[in-house]
């Protein structure tokens, strides 16, 4: 008995370590979308880029269920599936054309306050009791949103009003997440939202469609794989470690984005987006573990 519970002992830290690595991949990987987005945004619609991005990913996946077979994939939530594809896809469509005209450190910082968003649709939709709390990480993170947009001193453009419907829609499909999760396990979940986000842009790139080059082959196949993979890793992460570990490296996207966009664009960025991302991410942290601990409790 004792080494049983001495190899426990030594396996719990061995998984919370792999949980940091597998959040951390996930973090390189979602750092890496933004910059194939702006890479291909100064040729292609966006429209076409989302087209482009969950093709790949079905492709991906259909591989993978053509192994398993494919009555892994029976639902009888198809009319959520389909709800919270629409509410991902249009929120996705937002999201890469606001990166295609707005410096990404910022974008970044900005759709950091879906969380928050998420926090308050769970209460209007899912009649959540929210603590005191969760209303006061709401409100710190959005006095984050201040800092970056700073009113009256810069404009606010069209495009920060973009990115933060955007985190608001990708919000709402967490909302449908936390739904369809009852009944469905991710892998499904995973198909059907690739599925449904092809279907839907489908039409609409199709319509305005620009032929890649060779020259944009790379890009593309980094924006699906990568945008396929990131999600897989956040999955994985999360069954080896609590949120509350893995969710500070979350934040790592930033840096690492921001180095890339400085890298590869020259863009900078301002100390007020870093303060306001900080403010943002320290808020919606500061609510994951205070909820995860009266959880325990």
């Amino acid at each position: 008995m004792a080494v049983t519970a001495g190899g426990a002992r030594r396996a719990a830290p061995n998984l919370v370590l792999q949980g940091i690595c597998w959040a951390v991949a996930a973090a390189v990987f979602h750092s890496l979308v933004p910059v194939a987005v702006r890479w291909l945004s100064a040729k292609f619609p966006a429209i076409e880029i989302v087209f482009i991005r969950n093709l790949i990913g079905f492709l991906l996946l259909s591989a993978v269920y053509a192994r398993r077979g494919m009555t892994a994939l029976r639902t009888r939530r198809i009319s959520i599936h389909i709800q919270r594809s629409l509410s991902n896809f249009v929120g996705m469509w937002m999201w890469f054309y606001a990166i295609g005209v707005m410096p990404i450190g910022k974008a970044i910082a900005l759709h950091f306050t879906s969380p928050l968003w998420a926090a308050l649709l769970a209460v209007l939709i899912l009649r959540e009791r929210p603590s005191a709390t969760r209303w006061f990480a709401i409100g710190a993170g959005f006095v984050g949103v201040l800092v970056i947009l700073r009113p009256g001193a810069v404009p606010f453009g069209w495009a920060s009003a973009m990115v933060l419907a955007s985190a608001a829609l990708y919000a709402m499909t967490t909302i449908y997440t936390r739904v369809v999760g009852r009944t469905d396990d991710a892998g499904v979940t995973t198909f059907y939202y690739q599925f449904f986000l092809m279907a839907f842009s489908a039409g609409p790139a199709l319509w305005t469609w620009v032929m890649p080059s060779w020259n944009d082959i790379p890009a593309i196949l980094m924006l699906g794989v990568v945008g396929t993979i990131a999600p897989y890793c956040i999955i994985r992460a999360l069954k080896c470690a609590e949120a509350t570990v893995t969710a500070p490296f979350d934040f790592l996207r930033m840096p690492f984005t921001t180095f890339l966009g400085f890298l590869i664009f020259g863009e900078s960025t301002s100390i007020w987006v870093w303060v306001g991302g900080a403010i943002i991410f320290g808020a919606t942290y500061f609510m994951t573990w205070r909820e995860a601990r009266a959880h325990r409790g």
